[in-house]
């Protein structure tokens, strides 16, 4: 049987690590209940507003031959570029994993392809996975706007000097509070509808410049609203994980308590037996 001394010791750990993990329960939620305040169906609609616009604009450029100098125009070969959103903290063990399973199941379909992971490095996915991929922690990763930017600067940079012909995202995808899944999203190239549904129209600027210009603008919504939901589901994951951490800690607690107090009866039971036992011997 434990003695007393360890099974208080135990105790306070128990404490401690229950102390600690509602701390960053409390922290975890207050981060999930600003990310719930975002109006993000306005995003939403900002995309698809934009998504037609391009659109408009890119008809009309193919249909009068002048798309030949954007970088958005579809190539034929090229590397693929694979961004990955993995977690900078503990607590989503689980939720790690599926999207490193993810992101692994899709590099072994490519034989070469530029890697970009924002997080903690991941591991090796693949050997053939070009020297050029780099592991990123971002330092204002509850800032959604510097977080979407970085990502959107990212993804413009690989297009335009490396001459990438997709660019691939895997995310978590927030479902509800219980539910949170990885997710693969292609940003590049974009779907352009048929120029010919589309009539002639007068533009004051050229139509390539405007179509990067609102391109980027497009780029950055599509960012905001995958770390947005990546975030999302990120802090559900940890929010459940500590309410779990603390509930178990709890039962620790309670099964500790009562083994101490059963050891502390019985040591108490032992010396009054031998104290009395002493007595009936000096009698």
């Amino acid at each position: 049987m434990e003695n007393i001394q360890s099974i208080r010791s135990r105790i306070n750990t128990v404490q401690n690590i229950q102390k600690a993990a509602t701390a960053m329960k409390l922290i975890s939620t207050i981060k999930l209940a600003k990310l719930n305040a975002i109006l993000v169906g306005e995003i939403k609609d900002a995309i698809n507003v934009l998504s037609n616009m391009l659109a408009i604009v890119a008809g009309e450029a193919i249909y009068n031959n002048e798309f030949d100098k954007s970088h958005w125009l579809l190539k034929k070969t090229g590397k693929s570029l694979l961004i990955v959103l993995s977690t900078d903290q503990g607590f989503c063990g689980s939720f790690k994993q599926s999207i490193l399973n993810t992101a692994e199941k899709f590099v072994s379909e490519y034989d070469d392809m530029y890697l970009e992971i924002f997080g903690k490095k991941i591991g090796n996915l693949n050997p053939n996975v070009a020297d050029i991929s780099t592991t990123r922690t971002i330092s204002s990763r509850d800032n959604i706007e510097d977080f979407a930017r970085i990502l959107q600067q990212i993804t413009l940079e690989y297009v335009k000097k490396f001459n990438v012909t997709n660019v691939y995202v895997i995310s978590g995808e927030y479902i509800n509070a219980m539910t949170q899944l990885p997710r693969c999203l292609k940003l590049f190239p974009l779907k352009i509808k048929d120029a010919t549904t589309f009539s002639k129209t007068d533009f004051n600027i050229s139509k390539t410049e405007l179509f990067d210009w609102l391109f980027e603008k497009y780029l950055y919504s599509l960012c905001y609203n995958i770390v947005y939901e990546h975030l999302q589901a990120e802090m559900s994951v940890r929010v459940f994980s500590m309410d779990k951490t603390v509930r178990n800690a709890d039962d620790m607690w309670k099964d500790l308590t009562l083994l101490y107090n059963r050891t502390r009866q019985a040591k108490i039971t032992q010396e009054l037996t031998e104290i009395v036992a002493s007595v009936e011997c000096i009698r």
